[in-house]
């Protein structure tokens, strides 16, 4: 074989071989590290008890390290218990009217969670939910 020959031959051998490893690294996953950091802590911009039960809450958005800002999702606990899930309400943040599970005083949290399960939780807030007599479950 001659040595332009042998020349071409190592050059396509190593074009294919580069060509089956980018497909490779292509098919491998994006981050090949685990997600253990949970997003930062919601503040409270607002949170307030009114009549029938009602909670109003909202926060601002929370980032975190790898999930993006618009799929981290903010749950929202009563006495520890989930009473629901803000939504997003574009640049006025996250916010929701949810239902108290009962009357009078309640301790209040959001958790921020992001793809990969981490949550974080804000500090809790005093809210009084106030029954008023009529209202009717799932009024709102």
């Amino acid at each position: 074989m001659s040595h332009r020959r042998t020349i071409r031959t190592t050059a396509v051998a190593a074009a294919a071989a580069l060509s089956a490893m980018s497909a490779l690294l292509a098919a491998a996953p994006a981050t090949a590290r685990t997600d253990t950091t949970p997003p930062s802590t919601p503040v409270f911009g607002y949170a307030q008890g009114f009549q029938c039960l009602m909670l109003i809450v909202g926060v601002p958005k929370v980032t975190d390290d790898v999930t993006p800002q618009d799929r981290i999702v903010y749950r929202v606990l009563a006495n520890g218990v989930d009473v629901g899930a803000l939504e997003d309400r574009g640049t006025s943040g996250m916010w929701a009217v949810l239902h108290l599970l009962q009357p009078g005083p309640s301790t209040v949290r959001v958790q921020a969670v992001d793809l990969a399960g981490n949550r974080s939780t804000s500090r809790g807030v005093a809210v009084t939910g106030y029954f008023t007599p009529g209202c009717t479950p799932g009024h709102l």
